[in-house]
């Protein structure tokens, strides 16, 4: 099972961490300098800091990805091949963070229509529709205007496995960034609430890049394996 198989995986390959650590931390220096800076107009502007940083760390969520797939293959992900893999494909991850972005946000907009439980509902299908956008961009070599159709075919090819991942990489994300960050929060200061915030959602990040990539790989490139 790749969720236990991706512990030891993470072990060795710590480096995963790195891209979402460095996209975590700028994203709270970003909601950080949010309030001062947006303070003259209520806090108007936040929002666009807030979809800046959300970007950045899709960005970073995708150099993950390339470089778990290489720890997957070779045992040990290389940092500086992953970065040039992820430089060339600058364009079409960031496009494909934007779009996916976008397409959360329309589903729980129709979904709150129906209140919360419709918008939980159609976020998480959603989720598990264009959940392999991503990778499909990062090491799929998919160009951002197809790696949705390649997400959503691949999600319909294998839809109890895209389920299961889908909600997985929920519970480690809300378990680690909502969950444990709630519980520190009491024995913690200004700066190891920022630092503990930026180092949960590295953690989650990492260990969410490892499934997803080693299982879109497993769905798209079955020889590899």
């Amino acid at each position: 099972m790749i969720y236990l198989q991706a512990l030891p995986v993470y072990a060795r390959n710590l480096g995963v961490l790195l891209a979402p650590l460095i996209a975590a931390a700028i994203a709270v220096g970003l909601d950080y300098a949010s309030g001062p800076l947006f303070a003259a107009v209520g806090g108007g502007g936040a929002g666009i800091l807030g979809f800046i940083a959300r970007v950045i760390e899709g960005y970073a969520f995708g150099v993950a990805v390339i470089f778990a797939d290489d720890a997957w293959r070779r045992g040990r992900g290389n940092l500086g091949a992953s970065w040039d893999q992820a430089r060339r494909k600058a364009g079409e991850i960031v496009i494909t963070v934007i779009g996916f972005l976008f397409l959360m946000f329309v589903a729980g907009l129709i979904g709150n229509i129906f209140g919360v439980i419709g918008y939980y509902t159609l976020s998480l299908v959603a989720l598990w529709a264009f959940i392999y956008a991503i990778p499909a961009a990062a090491i799929g070599g998919i160009p951002a205007g197809g790696a949705f159709s390649v997400s959503l075919q691949t999600a319909r090819r294998h839809p109890l496995a895209t389920a299961v991942i889908a909600i997985v990489s929920l519970v480690v994300w809300w378990g680690l960034t909502q969950y444990a960050f709630n519980a520190l929060i009491p024995y913690m200061n200004m700066a190891g609430y920022y630092a503990a915030q930026a180092l949960l959602t590295a953690i989650a990040l990492g260990y969410i890049a490892l499934v997803l990539a080693r299982q879109y790989a497993d769905f798209a490139f079955r020889s590899y394996w």
